[in-house]
């Protein structure tokens, strides 16, 4: 890597290249420095905040293949040149695209240019995920057990499990961030398993290489912050606890570790910093392992040779500006020479602090929109009001993190974050905001015991409701839905198909409805019109959150239609991809669809929600002989509907209350029968304006409508 000598002074002017929160991080980093920054952005990508937050911006992908903003942030080529007419000194890639790219390094030290992230020799080793575990296990710290070597076919992987044992794990060579992993339980599910393990990979990362590994049993993930200089010194920040993770995607970080054994923490710690200097390291990187507590055992899994998401958390516990770090060290600075000439110099950790990662569900534009705050409070986003996230990209919106008070304590930490994400107001995008709410209300996550395993075995967490009910949330809400026209899906509700999008195909009699189970993008067409399918055969691949999920045909027979989709176009949670003819004694299928995973679709809520209404409806039908509904009737008032249908324009009403009131399930979980709250709420018009509506039902009031 080329940098300056010790002493030489820092570096002026950096290309960032990355974009949304991250890129805004790094520019704000280099500013307090006394720097100055270059952002980059594709051209779906010009309204991003994080263009307003560099000295400059300059689009790229005008030299490039068009159509795929994604290659425009992995075109080398391109940011060179955006660096080099932007007068950089140096280029800070973020993470995610090229930051673990030892090309990449080696093209900007060819160029002249500085890149801040260890040398193209550590990219490389690391970047081999089955290298890096040859290297670490010749090191004397433990690996999962696994391959030796990559496995080129399902063959192959089927006769290495064998010999490990089910469950096992598909995993990229080149992988990192959650993509390019797949568990497969049984020898069945390897060829299918394999295929979309190693696609994931090739689109991600450039590279289908993958390995194999055991599946540890209910693990917790914990990582380790090293920072090292170009003359051998190496540190650690201590450790994280990132195992609340959703699809091998990381949701919910703390540093550090919550309940760890002090002599296993300590083991942990000294193999990250012998990693780090056996691979000559240097820079910011992350050294992860999968723990069992129940044995006290730990397993290297990879290092990550670049900055990480979770990075704030780390320097939230120990004040110390990881970014920062990083632009001193390429700029040739020693750790003695920025305070931290040994690991005494760091410290301890100071209490406890917890990420929360706020995602988007689908497409949307923001209607209103306030991040949280106050003491002990950090938000690192990129959202604003009015602003359409571009679908193409890595959904992260926001990343809040709620630090300890004076009590130090863990549980303090996650009240702290969970009082923030109360008070976090997105309008008009779905977002995860809900069930991060549940994670950080769940009572083994506040013990410090969540596993990796935590959202699988508990399911239902993602599937909270939208909103606690108090707070400031309801009055922004009510406030957003007047001032902004009631415009947009509600935030955390499943988002009606975008205007731009073709109609879902209707199910008509003796159909069968192929339904897409979450919002995502196309990535393949399996079958068309006319082709005979069994229950099971792939019929679209979509892509969401960096996974593929297949889209599955639900019974036998012949396809009689399918939905007028290209590869990249976006499809929507619910949406009817394909119709089937079914066979001739086709049945429902018994088991659940292996797409359709809890955590990846809103279906069972939604068919809950119009059974409620379905009930709430009849029960205040005219001529119910229900007792509030009679009641009202006898002192000659009218029930909240009846009221509400005078008051506004025909068809207009948007209902959210119905789903409000009290339940009674039958023995397998279905609905039995509803009692509806005493109120109703929603939208609708009045001549044609906006209107929020709220009206009581069976009260000793006898009601009343209010709108606004």
């Amino acid at each position: 890597m080329s940098q300056p000598a010790a002493g030489e002074g820092l570096l002026k002017r950096v290309l960032i290249g990355n974009r949304g929160e991250i890129a805004i991080r790094i520019a704000k980093a280099a500013s307090a420095l006394g720097m100055e920054s270059v952002g980059v952005y594709a051209s779906v990508d010009s309204l991003g905040l994080h263009t307003r937050f560099t000295t400059e911006a300059v689009e790229i992908g005008t030299h490039g293949p068009a159509g795929d903003p994604v290659r425009a942030y992995l075109d080398s080529g391109e940011l060179i040149r955006a660096a080099k007419l932007g007068g950089c000194d140096c280029v800070h890639p973020g993470y995610g695209f090229l930051s673990e790219n030892a090309t990449f390094a080696a093209f900007c030290e060819a160029e002249g240019l500085v890149f801040v992230g260890p040398p193209p020799a550590v990219l490389t080793l690391f970047g081999d995920k089955v290298r890096a575990r040859a290297f670490a296990r010749a090191a004397g710290i433990p690996v999962v057990p696994g391959s030796t070597e990559p496995v080129a076919s399902a063959e192959e992987a089927l006769a290495v499990a064998r010999e490990l044992g089910y469950p096992v794990m598909l995993k990229a060579s080149a992988g990192g961030g959650g993509r390019g992993m797949r568990a497969v339980a049984a020898a069945g599910e390897m060829a299918e398993s394999f295929e979309r393990c190693r696609s994931e990979a090739q689109t991600a990362f450039g590279d289908g290489t993958l390995f194999l590994e055991r599946v540890i049993p209910r693990p917790r993930h914990i990582e380790v912050q090293i920072l090292a200089d170009a003359y051998g010194n190496v540190i650690h920040l201590f450790d994280r606890d990132c195992s609340v993770q959703q699809r091998n995607q990381k949701v919910v970080e703390v540093a550090p570790a919550p309940g760890l054994d002090a002599a296993l923490r300590e083991r942990i710690l000294a193999d990250a910093t012998k990693l780090a200097r056996a691979a000559t390291f240097v820079n910011a990187g992350t050294v992860e392992f999968l723990v069992s507590p129940e044995t006290g055992e730990h397993f290297f899994i990879e290092c990550n040779p670049r900055l990480q998401v979770e990075h704030t958390v780390t320097e939230q516990v120990t004040g110390i500006d990881i970014v920062e770090a990083q632009f001193r060290i390429a700029s040739g600075a020693s750790l003695a020479s920025i305070g931290f000439g040994d690991q005494h110099a760091v410290g301890n950790p100071r209490g406890f602090a917890v990420q929360a990662r706020v995602v988007a569900r689908g497409a949307g534009i923001i209607r209103a929109y306030k991040e949280p705050g106050g003491p002990g409070v950090r938000v690192d986003a990129c959202g604003y009001l009015g602003y359409a996230p571009p679908q193409q990209f890595d959904p992260l919106l926001a990343k809040v993190i709620g630090s300890s008070n004076s009590s130090a304590s863990f549980v303090s930490a996650v009240d702290r974050t969970l009082r923030a994400l109360d008070e976090f107001h997105i309008e008009g995008l779905e977002t995860n905001l809900p069930a991060l709410r549940a994670i950080l209300s769940d009572p083994r996550f506040r013990a410090g015991d969540a596993r990796t395993t935590l959202l699988v075995e508990q399911p239902e967490i993602l599937s909270a409701s939208s909103s606690n009910g108090t707070g400031p949330l309801p009055l922004l809400e009510q406030q957003a839905g007047v001032a902004g026209g009631g415009a947009g899906p509600h935030p955390n509700r499943p988002s009606k198909l975008s205007p731009s999008l073709p109609p879902a195909l209707e199910v008509s009699a003796g159909m069968r409805g192929v339904t897409c189970p979450l919002d995502g993008l196309v990535v393949q067409i399996a079958a068309t019109e006319g082709d005979v399918v069994r229950e099971g055969d792939t019929i679209l691949v979509v892509s969401a959150m960096k996974m593929e999920t297949v889209v599955i045909a639900p019974c036998s027979g012949a396809i009689a239609a399918v939905q007028r989709l290209g590869i990249g176009d976006a499809v929507s949670a619910g949406q009817v991809v394909a119709l089937i003819a079914p066979a001739k004694g086709a049945v429902e299928p018994r088991t659940r669809a292996r797409t359709a995973d809890v955590e990846q679709t809103w279906a069972p809520v939604l068919d809950e929600i119009k059974t409620l209404q379905t009930i709430a409806h009849a029960r205040l039908a005219p001529g119910s002989d229900d007792p509030g509904v009679v009641r009202q009737r006898s002192r000659g008032k009218l029930t909240c509907r009846e009221r509400i249908a005078l008051l506004l324009d025909d068809g207009s009403f948007r209902e959210i209350g119905s789903a409000a009131g009290f339940a009674s399930y039958d023995d397998e979980g279905r609905v039995a029968d509803f009692t509806p709250a005493n109120h109703v709420g929603g939208w609708g018009a009045i001549d044609g304006r906006t209107a929020v509506v709220c009206a009581d039902d069976f009260t000793s009031r006898g009601g009343h409508a209010d709108g606004a």
